[in-house]
């Protein structure tokens, strides 16, 4: 390894040290405890927590005695060094939210839109952005990125989304220019993604304290249904950048093709809604409770099913669901998930299958753009 790959490569592990024992421990770090994990001599490390100061990245802790001598200061990650804002579009709602370097969200909120992906867009935009930060007490000069979720198909590589049907996406549309104006407009990078993909990225990071690792096969259910894959730590999207789009999974080979004999047809919240004679916004605010309770063994089943076919294939630890369905079915839908998957594996091999609240999502994509910055950083 050469000089500057062992430079990067230290700073790097000094760094997701710290703030990892933060986020299990609440503690500051000294020194000596980094030098001791890492194995990093004291003359390089020294450069590296110089190194991270002037960046802005540490502070000073308090002082403690770790033995016989002169006290020994403590580092700490500096709490307020940069935030990013993310938003989440998922049906009627978009969900919102400020996260600092440690990717919690200091700040969220979420308010009632209409289902179109453009629109909202040009909302977050030209106003939501700073609103916002306001909102939260975060001056525009800490910003570091914006982060963009959406319930539709992203490909990163010619900047086109798909499969947007239920948020009026109906053929692939070009967003690169939108992006190119909010980066012009704010002046950091902005980040665009799958809702599933985002809501899996949070969800990972909070088990894996941001390391980087780790295995989940995660399940987002709103007006539609998605799913994401993280193996190895690694976001998996697939050769056309569809890995996770359940939504056309074909229910019934004897039935004929086409939207209706899919999954999201069959467990969707809009179809389901309109198969009770509800409108989906009245039926998001209150169901009676007989028609809740035949909603969430209509949805759990059939949700089981596809959770216990995709898993037998990839078989990941984690399996979490999250989304507006959870919100609105609360606990007994999830027991009612949980009790089909048993039934269909007695032997007590599939995993429980665990909830994530949709601003999961938010600490994902925003989270994104607080790795970016501080990969800049460390690689200076």
């Amino acid at each position: 390894m050469i000089a500057t790959q062992l430079k990067i490569a230290n700073r790097k592990e000094v760094f997701h040290y710290m703030r990892a024992k933060y986020l299990r421990t609440g503690e500051d770090t000294s020194k000596a405890e980094i030098a001791k994990h890492t194995g990093i001599s004291n003359p390089t490390l020294m450069k590296i927590t110089d190194f991270f100061m002037r960046k802005g990245l540490l502070e000073a802790g308090g002082e403690v005695v770790l033995s016989v001598g002169r006290p020994s200061q403590m580092l700490r990650v500096k709490r307020d060094c940069m935030y990013a804002v993310g938003f989440l579009m998922e049906g009627i709602y978009l969900y919102m939210g400020v996260v600092d370097i440690f990717g919690s969200i200091i700040y969220r909120k979420v308010l009632e839109v209409e289902r179109d992906i453009l629109a909202v867009g040009r909302q977050i935009r030209d106003r939501m952005v700073p609103e916002l930060l306001a909102e939260a007490g975060i001056p525009a000069e800490k910003l570091v990125g914006i982060g963009i979720a959406v319930p539709a198909s992203y490909d990163v590589n010619t900047r086109m989304i798909s499969y947007g049907r239920m948020v009026k996406i109906k053929t692939e549309t070009y967003v690169g220019d939108y992006l190119d104006e909010m980066e012009s407009l704010y002046h950091v990078p902005v980040f665009f993604e799958n809702d599933a993909n985002a809501e899996c990225l949070g969800a990972n990071n909070s088990r894996n304290l941001l390391t980087g690792g780790g295995d989940m096969l995660l399940f987002s259910l709103g007006t539609g249904i998605g799913a994401a894959l993280i193996l190895d730590g690694k976001l998996r999207r697939g050769f056309h950048e569809r890995c996770g789009e359940i939504w056309c999974n074909v229910l019934n080979s004897r039935e004929a093709p086409g939207p209706d004999n899919t999954l999201e047809n069959r467990i969707s919240l809009l179809k389901v809604f309109e198969k009770y004679g509800m409108e989906y916004r009245d039926g998001a605010k209150g169901m009676p409770p007989m028609i809740r309770e035949q909603i969430v063994e209509d949805i759990a089943k059939e949700l089981a099913v596809a959770i216990h076919n995709a898993n037998t294939l990839i078989d990941c630890k984690n399996l979490v669901v999250c989304g507006q369905v959870i919100e609105l079915l609360g606990d007994p839908f999830l027991e009612t998930v949980n009790r089909h998957l048993e039934e269909m594996l007695p032997q007590g091999k599939h995993p429980r299958l665990e909830v994530e609240s949709p601003f999961v999502g938010i600490a994902g994509i925003a989270g994104r753009c607080i790795e970016y910055q501080v990969a800049r950083i460390l690689e200076g």
